[in-house]
């Protein structure tokens, strides 16, 4: 169950995105409110509605904010601008195109820019982006994107977007001709269609139920949702998507989720069919990672998501699998590979595993990697 201070929060987002009045129970901690405001990356969302007491101490997060949303934008549009000149496509891909459904976009917290350009087009932008004073930080080990900096923004560029798994890039490519342009304070910017640009956003929350889920995400969703996705929009265009997505489940418990705790008012009934028990799961999940898992300590967090992976490849499949694609020395000498397994061990080892696989946090961490494995199964999530 969620704490009286978690529940403040909520009322507080309730009044920003939808204008109630906040109703709050006796004994609100509001130093801890503030606190989880920031590990979920929502302050100057909730601001607007804290007590006027209590306002004072929200006002420096509000700012910095601010601030960085705007510089966020100039950059964007700077970048636009110098892919236009170049006859290089691209759509904006979550950022501000989750934040132009906001009643006030410049509430919502800005990470970095993340946008997409047509695999063919790839080479082409890596080129414009060194070439016009990009700093190439890191291809994350994979070449699904690519990061840069510059004047302090972090910029991804992608060429896909999806999961190995979860492969909706086909459907994004596809709606590349039906890309339109949105409007924030003047900045335009191209995005795509409602309903690919809706399930970017669901499948962001996919993403991150690993372990990284806040409630900057789901509220991305849910202002989609008050958008666009009224009951029959759902029955003629998102449920097949969602569903061919094999994102339908979150999508109706999600939903359910908002409505009952976040603020949805929308007369909907697509989402009526959703388990209470998982929505109410979903929502202690998000209290309990914080955004982008800021709140999960380091010893549960590999702990987890090795006793989830292993749970579903097999214990010695997945040390064997990520033997593999950790030892280099296996990937230039074959006959090596029958050894990788062992030599994933050793790496967990190495990197301190082994001194707390027998204490209390690395428990927890087992234990509640099998609970969430559970969890994302009733999702229809594990894959």
């Amino acid at each position: 169950m969620i704490n009286v201070n978690q529940q403040a929060l909520l009322e507080l987002i309730k009044a920003s995105l939808f204008e109630t009045k906040p109703s709050f129970s006796s004994g609100v901690d509001w130093d801890a409110v503030l606190q989880e405001a920031k590990d979920q990356a929502v302050v100057a969302l909730a601001a607007p509605a804290v007590p006027k007491k209590e306002a004072a101490k929200w006002q420096t997060s509000v700012a910095r904010n601010t601030a960085n949303f705007l510089n966020l934008l100039n950059e964007q549009t700077k970048q636009i601008r110098l892919f236009e000149a170049a006859g290089i496509p691209l759509v904006i891909l979550k950022g501000f195109a989750a934040a132009m459904y906001y009643p006030a976009p410049l509430r919502r917290a800005m990470g970095d820019i993340d946008f997409l350009v047509p695999p063919e087009y790839f080479e082409s932008a890596r080129s414009l982006m060194d070439e016009n004073g990009y700093a190439f930080n890191s291809d994350h080990g994979t070449d699904r994107d690519y990061s840069y900096t510059i004047r302090g923004v972090v910029l991804e560029l992608h060429h896909r977007y999806s999961d190995e798994k979860w492969d909706i890039d086909p459907l994004i490519l596809e709606s590349f001709p039906d890309i339109s342009t949105r409007e924030v304070f003047n900045h335009h910017f191209p995005v795509l269609p409602e309903m690919i640009n809706g399930l970017v956003l669901l499948d962001h929350v996919r993403h991150h139920l690993q372990g990284g889920l806040g409630i900057r995400q789901i509220i991305d969703w849910m202002m989609f949702v008050h958008a666009n996705l009224n009951d029959e929009s759902w029955e003629t265009g998102f449920a097949q998507l969602a569903r061919g997505a094999g994102l339908e489940t979150l999508a109706v418990t999600m939903t359910s989720m908002c409505k009952k705790w976040f603020g949805l008012t929308d007369p909907i009934t697509w989402c009526d069919p959703a388990d209470e028990d998982t929505a109410q799961e979903l929502l202690e999940a998000v209290f309990d990672y914080g955004d982008f898992g800021s709140k999960l300590t380091e010893e549960i967090q590999p702990a987890e998501y090795i006793t989830i992976s292993a749970r579903r490849m097999g214990l010695f499949r997945y040390l064997q699998a990520r033997g593999e694609q950790n030892w280099t020395k296996s990937q230039e000498h074959p006959f090596l590979r029958r050894f990788a397994w062992l030599y994933q061990i050793f790496r967990y080892i190495k990197r301190g595993l082994s001194a707390v696989f027998h204490g209390e946090p690395i428990a927890k961490g087992m234990s509640s990697g099998t609970e969430k494995f559970d969890f994302l199964e009733r999702l229809g999530l594990n894959r």
